[in-house]
């Protein structure tokens, strides 16, 4: 045997990796990783090169190999076989981690969502400044939520997911002409935000001052809250242009419908002053 001064024990080779005594004997036992030298009293000893070599081991568990494929590479180990391997897993780790950076987009959502929640007022109606966001629109809806409304609904929940993959959930939109009208059932399409990050979307909501109530409970109560929202904006000398935008925020949270929130979002401009030169 080589000096023992340059050897580490088992124990001493487990406190310097972190890794536990238990672990290094089983590596040893299938052939994983094997200490340098073995006496015939049983003793193990481990030379400080090896951290190197076990370090490898534990990167290769970590993007995914399993033990018979490192055990494999290590049996025949070349430049061409450890750089496909890399090249391989490196595309799987890239994948995981676009995975995780969507569940996190996912999670900030909800959380932003149920946030609002927390503070929405039945009815309260509060201006908003809103920069441009991208949109995604699904095939045109009755309102009716019929079993056609919902086969649009499926479909379009199945672009989103192949798009995005995991996503929140999305909402439906309808004309502020309608809103005016009293037509407050004739829904126009389901809706989605984008990413800012992809360029898929169907048209964009445009920049700027928007009106946001919210109805909590039943959806029969909608028609009451856009009342109250049309009434708002004819007194304080605002126009409703484009589309309002209804969606739910604490679907996650939900305990009963009546606890269910819609948030709804239409733009909103000063009305042009009829006595004002052209």
């Amino acid at each position: 045997m080589k000096n023992k001064n340059y050897l580490y024990t088992t124990g001493q080779f487990a406190k310097l990796t972190g890794i536990n005594k238990r672990t290094l004997h089983y590596y040893d036992e299938i052939g994983l990783f094997s200490p340098a030298f073995k006496e015939e009293n049983g003793y193990r000893y481990y030379t400080c090169f090896q951290t190197v070599q076990l370090e490898m081991i534990i990167a290769f568990r970590k993007i995914g190999l399993s033990i018979e494929e490192i055990i494999r590479y290590q049996k025949n180990p070349s430049d061409d076989s450890f750089s496909d391997l890399i090249s391989e897993k490196k595309a799987v780790i890239d994948q995981s981690i676009q995975e995780l950076l969507n569940t996190k987009s996912f999670l900030e959502k909800k959380s932003e969502k149920l946030s609002l929640s927390l503070t929405a007022e039945h009815g309260k109606i509060e201006a908003v400044t809103l920069p441009e966001q991208k949109i995604l629109l699904s095939a045109p809806i009755t309102g009716a939520y019929d079993d056609d409304d919902f086969a649009v609904a499926a479909d379009f929940s199945l672009r989103l997911k192949s798009a995005f993959g995991l996503y929140d959930n999305f909402g439906s939109r309808i004309l502020s002409e309608n809103i005016l009208q009293g037509d407050h059932s004739n829904y126009d399409c389901f809706f989605a935000y984008g990413r800012q990050d992809m360029e898929i979307y169907d048209t964009l909501m445009p920049a700027g001052t928007y009106l946001r109530t919210f109805c909590i409970g039943e959806w029969e109560r909608l028609e009451d809250v856009y009342r109250t929202l049309c009434a708002y904006a004819e007194r304080n000398c605002l126009e409703l242009y484009g589309y309002a935008y209804e969606e739910g925020l604490n679907e996650m949270a939900l305990k009963g419908q009546d606890d269910y929130i819609t948030m709804i979002t239409v733009g909103c401009k000063k009305k042009a002053d009829p006595y004002s030169l052209p």
